[in-house]
């Protein structure tokens, strides 16, 4: 069997940021299969580097192109009219060399050697790739993450002097930013190898594997804040070596010694006064000693600030957040915090949940969070400990931000759950009532984040959370600290409530329609929203069918009659027919076992009670009668009876059955 080519494609670059890196690698293998037609064999990303090999044909072939059929391509005559004419100057023939295949005129466009098709194929696939900052940086103002400073494009052993950004590709890579000139790729085959004995692993997989091989050396290592991901495509030449610290900065808190490894360093902490690092390379004594007092210097600013905080106490902080703004148009820190505190109370909040909200913000005057702002939250509660404050309050600031992604923990204490929703809330209100709202992909405050946060600490978290009453509370508390606010509170409190009840759509396990038919009841609180949305959906379809059909029949009467003449109240005194009675009689009877019902079953029960005398009603009665009294009164009934089901069981027409 004959082999087929080998395809190598590499782009070398200055420096690329990792973040660049994990994007290319997951889009190369479609850019591959658009432009190139082929499925990678190896996508190969690094900090250097960009490179993917794939088999490929040695003839590269177009598919059939279609055009006009026979009777619209040629006359009575055989003649070629316009349209054949035109289909032959579109695909750069003549009318003869076209064929008629099954009366259709198509052409087949000639294999070309597929050196000649990467000419083209290449740069296109090149520019295709997404790069989340791109930069330009000479004359052929060709966006990047990084400047461009070599191609390599082989099949085989021939070079295709493939041309991107004003360079053109040779048959040369190369090795080690440190020790390692051009080296000639001989053949497309041999380019791993090649790097590999010139100190580069070109394979992220290999790389991580050899990373993970030299932390588990070192004894038992963390890796809290995934930095490990990034390590990956920061270096070429993996090198695992261990560090020490001096034993005296273990006094301090163990997330500040983490947070001091991870947050520039990108260090791995390990037992006792140690860690460990991945180099590129290098002399290991020496650059173990440089990282060594890159992170002793580090450790000791931290344990200097640390110290001036603790010396100022918790409450002192505190004190401070009156200097330091929030929002410029709702005020400082100190004032957000009272508005957490009556929110915390408001949402049936213990005593130290309520002092957790009064200190929650304290740590944003704290020396120690302006040098490592990810301590925000942690080192607050540090602080409220050594204060004396009960575990309970502690906690409660520590989690304060949680749940901080769809999936992520929720806070551990009840009073963490509602000073973490206090907050949330505030957040929410203070946005929207600035005309801050989240547009398309655009969210700069996460207050996606902050109302799926909400929904969670309700359905899963069991605060029960009135969303309504509580962003109106919200709002009136910004009212009353002077905040200048652009929305008014009906919009505010309105736009907030779908905002958030929206996000039950992604996080419940039901069907779509079933959420957004329970958001159109009257239910603010998301726990219950969500139980009516678990419910309809839970209901047997046959049952739900039959309502379903009455209701939509009656909303899209009401729909489409004109605007209420009258004062919308219904009087029976107008009825003319026993069975617009029988409704109405119905309708009083059902009407408090509605709002009594306690679970979804028997408040659809006691709708279903509508069902025949609706099924009546629509038989015998014309709803648009000619007597405009009467007929605003039938409508009027209507209107009551969607009125009375939607309150309690929501929006039925959302629901496809």
């Amino acid at each position: 069997m004959t082999t087929l080519p080998t395809l190598l494609l590499e782009l070398g670059c200055e420096e690329l940021p990792a973040s660049t890196c994990a994007s290319a690698a997951r889009q190369l293998p479609k850019l591959c299969r658009d432009h190139l037609g082929v499925e990678p064999e190896q996508v190969l990303v690094g900090p250097r580097r960009l490179a993917v090999i794939a088999r490929v044909e040695a003839s590269i072939g177009s598919d059939r192109v279609h055009g006009p059929p026979r009777k619209i391509a040629f006359d009575e005559d055989g003649a070629p009219t316009k349209a054949a004419t035109g289909f032959a100057r579109k695909v750069g023939v003549t009318v003869q060399e076209l064929e008629l295949l099954d009366d259709v005129l198509t052409y087949q466009p000639v294999a070309r050697p597929v050196e000649e098709f990467l000419l083209d194929a290449v740069p296109e696939l090149v520019k295709g790739l997404v790069m989340p900052k791109p930069m330009v940086w000479d004359e052929y103002r060709f966006p990047f993450a990084r400047p461009i400073r070599w191609i390599c494009v082989k099949v085989d052993a021939a070079v295709v002097p493939v041309r991107i950004a004003g360079l053109e590709a040779a048959g040369t890579t190369y090795g080690h930013r440190f020790g390692s000139g051009p080296l000639p790729v001989s053949h497309a085959n041999e380019y791993v190898a090649l790097l590999r004995a010139n100190r580069v692993e070109p394979d992220a997989d290999e790389r991580r594997r050899l990373i993970h091989e030299g932390l588990d050396a070192l004894g038992v290592w963390s890796d809290p804040d995934n930095v490990l991901n990034e390590v990956v495509h920061i270096v070429e030449d993996v090198t695992v070596l261990m560090g020490r610290y001096d034993e005296r900065y273990q006094r301090l808190p163990a997330r500040v010694i983490t947070t001091a490894m991870q947050s520039h360093q990108r260090y791995f902490p390990l037992e006792g006064a140690r860690f460990a690092f991945v180099a590129n390379g290098g002399d290991p004594d020496v650059v173990r000693r440089g990282n060594e007092q890159v992170l002793e210097g580090r450790l000791e600013d931290a344990s200097f600030t640390y110290d001036r905080d603790v010396a100022r106490g918790l409450d002192v902080l505190a004190e401070a957040l009156d200097s330091i703004t929030f929002v410029a148009a709702a005020g400082s820190y100190a004032e957000k915090a009272r508005r957490v505190a009556a929110l915390a109370e408001a949402l049936g909040g213990s005593a130290d949940a309520i002092t957790a909200a009064q200190l929650a913000k304290a740590d944003q005057a704290a020396e120690l969070v302006r040098e490592f702002p990810d301590l925000e939250g942690y080192i607050g509660a540090e602080y409220a400990r050594l204060a004396g404050h009960p575990e309970t309050v502690a906690t409660a600031i520590e989690d304060q931000f949680l749940p901080d992604a769809a999936g992520g923990p929720l806070p551990r204490t009840d009073e963490g759950r509602v000073v973490a929703g206090a907050d949330k809330l505030d957040s929410l209100v203070v946005a929207f009532g600035l005309g801050e709202r989240p547009t398309g992909s655009r969210d700069p405050f996460g207050l996606r984040r902050d109302a799926t946060g909400l929904c969670r600490l309700d359905v899963d978290g069991g605060l029960r959370i009135d969303v309504r009453g509580s962003a109106r509370l919200a709002y009136r508390l910004l009212l009353e600290q002077g905040a200048k606010l652009s929305e008014t509170e009906d919009d505010t409190v309105a736009a907030i409530e779908a905002f958030v009840l929206e996000r039950l759509e992604t996080l419940l396990s039901v069907p779509v329609e079933f959420v957004r038919a329970a958001r159109g009841s009257e239910l603010t609180e998301i726990g219950d929203v969500a139980t009516l949305a678990e419910g309809l959906a839970g209901l047997d379809r046959a049952r739900l069918e039959r309502l379903h059909t009455i209701y939509t029949r009656a909303e899209r009467i009401v729909d489409k009659a004109e605007t209420s003449s009258g004062d919308g109240a219904v009087r029976a005194d107008l009825f003319e027919d026993e069975a617009e009675k029988a409704v109405a009689d119905m309708l009083d009877r059902v009407r408090g076992e509605l709002r009594a019902a306690a679970s979804v079953e028997d408040a659809f029960a006691s709708a279903e009670r509508l069902a025949d005398p609706l099924e009546r009603f629509f038989e015998e009665v014309l709803v648009m009668a000619e007597d405009p009294a009467v007929r605003e009164n039938r409508l009027a009934l209507l209107r009551e009876l969607r009125s009375c089901v939607s309150q309690r069981l929501g929006h039925l027409s959302e629901i496809g059955v």
